[in-house]
């Protein structure tokens, strides 16, 4: 799928490129535009296309200028396309050269009247055959060759943002998937995981005999990879927010090179028969070129954009990093267009025709499109998209359907519609990720069984709220057996009966546990859903058995198991929806609340924690939800209490979980449920921070299951301990961070700092916390 959509893409730029004009028909092009200016006795006397190929003096004329001024070669092709032209968009016939051959002896030519550009006007009707001078043809061959060429680097220039990002999007799938190979550790033996670890690892001592590509890789990660866009500690560069400096380097470069194609590589001269002079022929050039690219830049925003977008999967990059792609690209576009609006505006001005311009269809729609993408780049600003989030959505839905719309009828005057290759990808780009958005709903929310009672299951969904936590726990059931989260993984929730049930918001999952069902044909037996709770057990086993009810006969344990999951979410309310969860529930007076919800998923990728032998998890309020998967999934992987070892193994020898929160009611929650299995563990150690001292009770400090501090870590002390304790020891360190962005820049910050200072076997991975 990745091939294909580059494909799309490619094969866009090339089918735009076909409509400039071959080298050798661009003689006889020259030669009938020459003779467009001249009018001729005769029938046909009107019509474009009727006198250009049926008036016999004209085309006398046309066949004499070609004889005389192009090749045998350039004559063939030309007459042969001039002919074609005639049929496709004349519908009529060329008149063959026989049937005008007495006026093309050498006589005949060489007693032709020649005629200068600009000697005869349109009333002045000849009425034999003429034949246009040197200088009026090379004259008009120049004008044809200068307008080829802008032509094609206009196509050119917008197809060189194709190779832009196709280069960066190669260079990370080539790099992912370097790592994907490297670091499979399934059924591998201890020397092997050990190999396997130096190799992922870009600090290893396997780079010891490759110094240079060691310290390249060193530099690299130190300074892009992880380094903040500028040297302080925000990521905020004139008003764009960048996560890491590589990020806001390669957006840099892009707007560099828009800009830069936009005014360059012009070919002027004095003469020219559209437009005469050097200024005319730079704001019909830049006006021409400022469009294309306009619409070169389409399919990518759609492309970046799209939640089932496979170039995350293939690159590795996140959703946040596409979105922040796809602002940009977006932005670029939009200044694009109104440049071209704004340049066109100024020649009708220039030429008379301001107001006769507006009476065009297609004038009007372009001038539609470019108001819309003002509009669209206005409601995307930060500030507006968080504040009316719901709004926001679904106008900017409408409103990019509307662009598209108008782009197309802008351009529907172009025979060819050869300006449409750009715009069809972008359809089915559109088209293709709410295929797959539809396609993720019914397998998440819809399942048909043939044993169970109830032969349609759907997902169902309960929630509750505590005041003291501020936090509205989400546990959903989905209906297929078969969804198996990861960490790192998020959902798209719906809660379709409302009148904006079509909105939908992505949250990770904070944790799940399974449910198991033995299926016969006749009964369903279900055992409960706590004694397979990996919230609750260091390790999912079908040891022990903690559960009241029953184990199955051995009739049924004979039939089809089925495992069903539920999912928890931990949403923090604010503004529009989560906030509506919020009124539910305390509207409600039974908890928890019975509702409905829809999942779309999942989306997201996991970060192999397990092959670094230290963790440092930094975490802020819900940004708990990133690190709590990541922790089942060391339990998963470590040996469980009854000594058994599993499949999956772990390098991981210590983590250290550092979790600022609001209010310590939350801290408490989690802790005594999805955390409680790894307190007691020697290889898990913990530190809690409440920011909000008046929220916190005597009493809830005592029932706290670990110590509670107020106020927030320092976390610059913090990493740099870990980093020099990592260094000392030889280990590898991964810090894994989520939490509000100023938390998030601090983290950060420090990493590049202990990586400066010569601490760089450390990883660091930043969950976004918000898109």
């Amino acid at each position: 799928m990745l091939r294909l959509g580059w494909l799309m893409l490619v094969l866009s730029a090339l089918c735009a490129w076909g409509a400039s004009l071959p080298d050798d028909v661009r003689c006889v092009t020259a030669i009938y535009s020459a003779y467009n200016y001249i009018t001729f006795a005769g029938v046909p006397a009107k019509g474009f296309w009727d006198t250009r190929c049926q008036n016999p003096l004209k085309v006398t004329s046309i066949y004499a200028a070609s004889e005389v001024y192009c090749r045998d070669t350039e004559r063939a092709a030309g007459l042969a396309q001039m002919a074609a032209e005639c049929e496709e968009f004349g519908h009529v016939q060329l008149l063959p050269r026989d049937a005008v051959a007495e006026n093309l002896t050498e006589d005949a030519v060489r007693g032709m009247r020649i005629v200068k550009f600009a000697e005869l006007t349109r009333s002045d009707v000849m009425n034999a055959p003429i034949m246009i001078s040197a200088s009026y043809f090379n004259r008009v061959y120049n004008t044809i060759e200068a307008l080829e060429f802008e032509t094609w680097s206009h196509h050119a220039f917008g197809f060189v943002g194709y190779l832009y990002w196709g280069l960066f999007i190669l260079l990370a799938t080539g790099y992912r998937l370097c790592g994907w190979a490297t670091y499979q550790r399934r059924n591998r033996s201890p020397e092997t995981r050990e190999i396997e670890s130096q190799i992922y690892n870009p600090t290893a001592s396997w780079y010891t005999g490759l110094p240079l590509l060691g310290k390249t890789l060193g530099w690299l990660q130190t300074h892009l990879f992880v380094a903040p866009p500028l040297t302080s500690r925000g990521r905020e560069v004139l008003l764009c927010t960048f996560s890491n400096r590589a990020e806001a380097l390669v957006v840099s470069g892009f707007w560099i090179i828009s800009i830069t194609l936009s005014f360059v590589g012009y070919r002027t001269f004095e003469g020219n028969i559209y437009w005469p002079d050097i200024a005319s022929q730079i704001l019909r050039y830049s006006a021409d070129r400022t469009g294309i690219m306009s619409f070169a830049n389409i399919p990518l925003l759609w492309l970046f954009g799209g939640r089932n977008n496979i170039l995350i999967w293939a690159t590795g990059w996140t959703f946040a990093t596409f979105n922040v792609f796809h602002r940009h690209v977006a932005r670029v576009a939009t200044l694009q267009a109104v440049a071209h609006t704004i340049l066109y505006l100024i020649i009708y001005h220039r030429t008379g025709k301001l107001w006769r311009a507006f009476n065009k269809t297609y004038i009007v729609w372009g001038l539609l499109g470019t108001l819309v993408m003002v509009f669209l780049l206005l409601t995307s600003l930060d500030r507006i998209r968080s504040g009316t989030y719901e709004i926001f959505l679904i106008v900017h839905v409408l409103l990019s359907i509307l662009t598209l719309v108008g782009c197309f009828y802008h351009t529907i005057i172009f025979e060819g519609h050869e300006y449409w290759n750009y715009l069809w990808p972008s359809v089915g780009i559109w088209v293709f990720d709410r295929f797959l958005r539809v396609v993720r709903l019914c397998y998440c929310n819809l399942h048909v069984s043939i044993f169970a009672r109830n032969k349609i299951r759907a997902t169902s969904a309960r929630m509750t709220y505590d005041e003291t936590t501020d936090v509205v726990r989400l546990e959903v059931l989905p209906a297929t057996p078969f969804l198996s989260p990861s960490p790192g993984d998020y959902f798209f929730l719906y809660q379709p009966f409302r009148w904006t049930g079509w909105e939908s918001h992505p949250f990770t999952v904070g944790a799940w546990s399974s449910q198991v069902e033995f299926a016969t044909a006749s009964s369903m037996i279900r055992k409960s859903t706590d004694s397979f709770d990996v919230s609750q057990q260091p390790l999912l086993s079908n040891s022990g058995n903690q559960s009241d009810e029953p184990l199955p006969t051995e009739e049924c344990e004979k039939d089809s198991e089925v495992s069903h999951l539920k999912a928890i979410f931990w949403i923090r309310p604010y503004d529009g929806w989560t906030q509506h969860l919020r009124q539910q529930c305390l509207r409600s007076k039974v908890q928890p609340v019975e509702t409905t919800i829809l999942l779309e998923g999942p989306y997201g990728h996991h970060f192999p924690i397990w092959n670094y032998e230290s963790v440092l998890m930094i975490m802020g309020g819900t940004g708990i939800a990133s690190a709590v998967p990541y922790l089942q999934e060391h339990l998963r992987r470590s040996k469980n209490e009854w000594g058994q070892s599993s499949q999956e193994t772990t390098c991981t020898r210590d983590i250290e979980l550092v979790w600022t929160a609001r209010q310590i009611g939350f801290l408490n929650e989690v802790a005594n449920r999805e955390l409680q299995p790894l307190l007691a563990r020697q290889d898990f150690q913990a530190s809690f921070y409440a920011t909000r001292a008046s929220t916190c009770s005597p009493d809830e400090l005592n029932e706290s299951p670990c110590d509670v501090k107020l106020g927030r870590p320092h976390l610059q002390s913090l990493i740099m301990s870990r980093a020099s304790d990592a260094s000392s020891a030889g280990v590898s360190l991964v810090i894994l961070v989520c939490g509000p962005a100023g938390m998030a820049d601090e983290a950060r910050a420090a990493t590049h700092l202990a990586m400066r200072q010569g601490h760089r076997s450390i990883k660091y991975v930043e969950d976004s916390f918000a898109w």
